[in-house]
């Protein structure tokens, strides 16, 4: 129990909650049979499983020089050969799940999960650092698309703003420890802007997010949209201005994410209305 206790909080279990959410509120925005949905929604948390305890992997001699007790591998809580075996079976149950309901739900998934491990295992360092971020988000509603019956592409723009709200999220992630992450040698592409232009993507993205579900959604469900895009767009900008403090830690990020849900909520109301 130890060891499973070590491994969950290796995981970023904020993030991974808060994305398996996501998920969860695409299966039913595109009315997906409740197997399907399940099998999906799982795969996705495994999915983020093992990115997030992979990028505990890659940080862990960083974290111990920097005395993080917080993190289980850093701290010796779980060995580091344990931790690489979580990340690799985790993915394999991931892409195998996604597989099971439809080849082409694996075949997202594998992107989704690449996304995330091509970032952690080098091109966060790197000005290519969102796109990682873009194709990872931008691959979730359709593999989640794809578990329908019969299996369907999502709209454009629903693909569009998922691949933009990954990126504010990017820049909300890691902005607020931005002058760190320099000192570090980690120079991902909000790392290379100035705080406040990188404060302004966060607000920008999801503004541009909200104007898309409100003209995507259509007419008829134009009183759920415009309430879901004002809702996330204020959310996004009290993400922007804490982002402009250092050390303000997690928060820009956790109100990202909530901006992010706030419209998958309205993609669920536009569609069923």
């Amino acid at each position: 129990m130890r060891t499973l206790s070590a491994i969950i909080r290796s995981s970023h279990p904020g993030p991974t909650l808060a994305v398996t959410t996501l998920s969860l509120l695409l299966a039913l925005a595109f009315n997906l049979p409740a197997g399907n949905a399940a099998w999906i929604v799982i795969a996705v948390l495994l999915n983020q499983v093992a990115v997030g305890v992979s990028n505990d992997v890659v940080d862990v001699a960083r974290d111990r020089r920097a005395g993080r007790k917080d993190k289980p591998i850093a701290a010796g809580e779980i060995t580091l050969a344990t931790a690489r075996w979580a990340v690799v079976i985790a993915g394999t149950l991931s892409l195998g799940l996604s597989a099971w309901v439809h080849p082409i739900v694996g075949l997202w998934q594998a992107v989704f999960l690449a996304s995330g491990l091509a970032y952690n295992f080098g091109l966060k360092a790197t000005v290519f650092s969102a796109l990682t971020y873009a194709t990872g988000f931008g691959s979730l509603p359709i593999l989640v698309s794809m578990g329908a019956e019969p299996a369907a592409w999502p709209p454009l723009w629903v693909v569009v703003v998922g691949a933009s709200l990954g990126v504010s999220a990017h820049f909300a992630n890691v902005l607020p420890d931005g002058d760190t992450d320099r000192l570090e040698g980690v120079r991902g592409l909000p790392q290379r802007l100035s705080r406040p232009v990188a404060a302004a993507v966060i607000v920008v993205l999801t503004v541009l997010s909200s104007v898309m579900l409100i003209t995507g959604g259509g007419s008829g469900a134009l009183i759920t949209t415009v309430l879901a895009g004002i809702i996330a767009s204020s959310i996004a900008i009290w993400a922007g201005l804490l982002a402009l403090w250092p050390g303000s830690t997690i928060w820009p990020f956790r109100l990202s994410m909530l901006a992010a849900l706030v419209l998958a909520l309205g993609l669920v109301g536009a569609i069923s209305g």
